[in-house]
């Protein structure tokens, strides 16, 4: 079900869009926290939809999935540029306020930094999981990196910001997304859903924002996509460390794991994960 919400410019037309899967009965455990899936950059809530929201509340989870403002049918698309990544986390934490506990925060990409952000700042959580996250120290090595081995990929994400999605070329953004092959027309589909990005949020995330450390009192599982050309192994390991803890993997998943074919192994490393972080098995930094 939808619902909308708030001031953030927050209901599908004045607020914010929250996606919302109830928990199957007789699923799993009872007494289990929500869970609050925050999507990445150049999309919106509907990326966890298609999978992970129905399977999550099979599990007998309350899955809950956040458009922030100016993406997916939240409010604010006319004024995105100025959106920052406080600005997000004001919308976190708005998410955080309609729920009847704390969540579990499930950040993806740019969603895991803004979750981290999050942590810092207070907002109200059971625990947190990042996944494929920009990690504090910001996007700039990973730009570098791939301006050197993948300059058509990062020209398309130029080319994605500055034209829109029926300007990019699909087979790169199949390359850039996803590790295993797709059918045409869903993927078509999927990139069509793309948007651009708010240029502020873009610049803050290319630079260092360096945590405080032990400024998290919650417990943070990290994980990260094998075959990932955007935020590659060695990023995920070093938002890891931050954070004290090993690293989980999905093998042989690209960066947009959630939409993957093979969707379920990510599906499976994420619920290992918070089967940890709820019983004891996770790590704070």
């Amino acid at each position: 079900m939808y619902a909308s919400f708030g001031g953030a410019g927050g209901g599908q037309e004045d607020g914010l869009e929250l996606i919302h899967y109830t928990a199957r009965d007789g699923a799993k455990d009872a007494g289990l926290p929500p869970l609050l899936f925050i999507h990445g950059a150049f999309t919106g809530a509907w990326c966890w939809e298609v999978h992970y929201l129905p399977h999550f509340a099979g599990l007998g989870y309350e899955a809950h999935a956040l458009s922030l403002r100016g993406h997916g049918a939240s409010a604010g698309r006319e004024t995105l540029n100025s959106a920052s990544l406080s600005h997000f986390v004001d919308d976190v934490a708005e998410a955080v306020d309609s729920l009847p506990r704390p969540p579990v925060l499930i950040g993806h990409s740019m969603g895991g930094l803004v979750v981290d952000i999050a942590l810092r700042r207070g907002v109200p959580a059971a625990g947190a999981v990042l996944m494929a996250s920009v990690p504090p120290t910001g996007l700039a090595p990973s730009g570098m990196q791939m301006m050197l081995t993948e300059p058509q990929l990062l020209w398309q994400m130029g080319v994605l910001q500055g034209f829109g999605p029926g300007w990019v070329d699909v087979d790169e953004a199949h390359r850039a997304l996803f590790a295993e092959e797709i059918d045409p027309e869903t993927l078509l589909d999927y990139t069509s859903r793309m948007q651009p990005e708010s240029q502020l949020a873009l610049f803050e995330m290319g630079f260092p924002r360096w945590p405080r450390w032990g400024g998290v009192s919650v417990p943070v599982a990290v994980i990260g996509a094998e075959e990932d050309v955007i935020i590659p192994q060695w990023m995920v390991r070093t938002t890891a460390w931050l954070y004290g803890v090993e690293p989980r993997w999905i093998p042989g998943a690209g960066h947009a794991t959630m939409l993957e074919p093979g969707w379920r192994r990510g599906a499976d490393c994420l619920e290992r994960a918070l089967d940890g972080l709820l019983h004891g098995g996770g790590g704070t930094g």
